[in-house]
């Protein structure tokens, strides 16, 4: 009999890193949207004259997906305005996803990114939004 275990419902949690050796992890509080995370491998075509009519293909170098996460705006958030000043300055910086709310199951997502851009949502109806793009480089770590 196969056990399955039910889906993950529960906490999620962006770390920012500060650059420093040890470095140390800040949490920002203030993300309500995170998409992207992850590897997608490259199609390499190892077709030969052997292949029988078809094309064949082999996995590749593994790229890192864009991430995209969404946060209300504030005007005082240092963790913010470093984030947008990484995008202004082309820098990379490392992150920590936690899934789960530090009991002994949760899983860790340890990456860098390429920060690409940052966008301020502003709005007469509702919060204000900023959404900020980076480029996972090298692999993830996840434990």
């Amino acid at each position: 009999m196969t056990t399955r275990t039910k889906a993950f419902v529960g906490k999620v949690f962006l770390y920012v890193g500060d650059g420093a050796s040890p470095e140390s992890f800040v949490k920002y509080c203030e993300i309500d949207s995170m998409a992207g995370i992850g590897v997608k491998n490259d199609t390499v075509d190892a077709t030969t004259f052997c292949s029988g009519g078809v094309k064949e293909y082999i996995p590749g170098l593994g790229d890192g997906l864009e991430i995209t996460f969404g946060a209300n705006y504030s005007l005082d958030d240092p963790t913010q305005d470093q984030l947008m000043d990484d995008v202004d300055n082309k820098a990379t910086r490392n992150f920590e996803i936690q899934a789960g709310d530090s009991s002994p199951g949760d899983k860790l997502f340890k990456f860098a990114l390429a920060m690409l851009s940052w966008e301020f949502g502003p709005s007469v109806a509702s919060k204000n939004t900023v959404k900020f793009i980076g480029k996972i480089t090298g692999p993830i770590v996840r434990t």
